[in-house]
């Protein structure tokens, strides 16, 4: 199995502090020649969130970096993804004991990384992974939030824990625990399909029919994104906004990455 090459993976990125924040502490970094797509968020109330965000972004792009170039089929690479975040709250852990002012730090993480015709994603937290397709726009992560269980156990309607002043509350997240429960999915990918990845700054502001709406006027990834952005912020923009858009167009044998 392959990945496709960077002409065919499109992608597209934005990260806005938002209209209340005084910084940003949400990071992505995208490596479209091999694939990569990573998005965390520093967690709302901790020191060092902005920290823990970047050592996340940066410490799973050199975990899968050491494990690329090796033939792996898609299971292969989900255990690759579900090492790399187990890396990253790892060194999040660390450097917190080195440096008390940022003991407690955390964050939360989502990763894609695609295949010929495959999206292996690893997720911890409340920063989400969707699919646009044929007009439906599709949540393919489960947040990991104390409403999230309440809304599973049927305790509150979806609607309830959308305006709840406690929906940040998380169950998992980067270096909160020695041991990482990470989730690990495969997904299959279409040309057409555009996966986003996004913080909780675009969700709390704009719910799934208006992310949906945002998409669905089309053109250019870079004007989905700018869209995304601009109508959280014209929503209120409470928190940072981040936002990857993906799309894959086509795909060919590479010999780089995961092959």
């Amino acid at each position: 199995m392959s990945e496709p090459t960077s002409s065919l993976l499109r992608c597209a990125s934005r990260s806005h502090v938002g209209r209340v924040r005084l910084r940003n502490e949400d990071a992505l970094r995208v490596d479209a020649a091999h694939g990569w797509l990573v998005l965390a968020d520093g967690m709302g109330g901790y020191q060092g969130g902005d920290v823990a965000a970047n050592l996340a972004v940066d410490v799973v792009l050199r975990s899968l970096q050491r494990d690329a170039g090796v033939p792996r089929d898609a299971e292969a690479v989900a255990r690759i993804a579900r090492r790399a975040a187990e890396d990253a709250n790892a060194e999040i852990r660390r450097v917190g004991v080195l440096r008390p002012e940022l003991a407690g730090m955390g964050a939360t993480l989502v990763v894609g990384v695609f295949l010929a015709d495959k999206l292996v994603c690893a997720h911890v937290g409340d920063s989400r992974l969707y699919r646009y397709a044929d007009g439906r726009l599709d949540l393919l992560t489960r947040d990991h939030t104390l409403l999230q269980e309440q809304v599973d156990a049927g305790i509150m309607r979806p609607d309830e824990a959308r305006r709840s002043r406690y929906r940040g509350m998380l169950t998992r997240g980067l270096g909160v625990a020695p041991l990482l429960d990470t989730d690990i999915a495969i997904h299959p990918v279409r040309e057409a399909d555009i996966f986003l990845l996004c913080s909780d700054g675009l969700t709390d502001m704009l719910d799934d029919c208006e992310i949906a709406a945002a998409l669905g006027d089309g053109g250019e990834l870079d004007e989905m994104a700018d869209r995304l952005v601009e109508a959280a912020n014209d929503n209120g923009g409470r928190d940072n906004i981040s936002v990857i858009l993906a799309q894959c167009a086509g795909v060919t044998d590479n010999d780089d990455g995961f092959a």
